[in-house]
């Protein structure tokens, strides 16, 4: 995660020199893919944006497309607004996003009710500019498809963040790391193996 980390040293610094002007803006979008950390860091970004003196609370709201997306007409926006309501003066991170222009296929939760949801969203995130700040996350290809799927997005995203895929190498150290702290020991062999696996289930997706 070095180049994450890099950006996000970045962010704090942009936070500190900007967090007093009219336009300032926090909303930032972050690409990856499942377990790359993602969630982890948005978490420390509430922690600093709070220690900065930006964000009043050190407060993490996390949900998905389905915790902004109604099952009726008329319940979207509401539950949308709920959720902003609940993240203000800190931190709404919301994960695989791009879900809510996604209206066909099996992992679909917007029910073409997800350009409602967008709205709500895009006008909170102008309006409440400053105030609290928005988290977008999911796989880089759809995520760029959500941004371009309404003009108001890009306009509101002040920073994106790509978040490679692990190395084997740090696999292997991240391993080594959740296991000592479980009081446990694997030898070498072992452990290749156990990263074998893991890039054989990386390999499937």
């Amino acid at each position: 995660l070095t180049s994450v980390k890099r950006m996000v040293k970045k962010i704090k610094a942009y936070a500190k020199r900007n967090k007093s002007s009219d336009d300032f803006n926090m909303h930032m979008c972050f690409y990856g893919n499942p377990g790359t950390g993602k969630t982890e860091v948005a978490r420390i970004i509430s922690g600093l944006l709070y220690e900065v003196g930006v964000l009043p609370e050190a407060k993490f709201v996390e949900t998905d497309a389905s915790g902004l997306i109604g099952k009726y007409v008329g319940e979207t926006a509401s539950k949308t607004q709920a959720k902003v309501n609940d993240a203000m003066g800190g931190v709404l991170f919301i994960d695989e996003a791009y879900a809510l222009t996604e209206t066909s296929g099996a992992d679909s939760v917007s029910s073409g009710y997800g350009d409602e949801a967008i709205a709500v969203l895009l006008k909170e995130m102008e309006d409440k500019r400053g105030k609290f700040c928005v988290i977008l996350a999911g796989y880089k290809e759809q995520m760029q498809k959500l941004l371009s799927s309404n003009p108001g997005f890009a306009s509101r995203i002040q920073f994106s963040l790509d978040f490679p895929d692990y190395s084997r190498e740090e696999l292997m150290q991240l391993a080594d790391l959740f296991l000592s702290k479980k009081q446990y020991e694997i030898t070498s062999d072992a452990l290749d193996k156990l990263i074998d696996i893991v890039d054989f289930f990386r390999q499937q997706d």
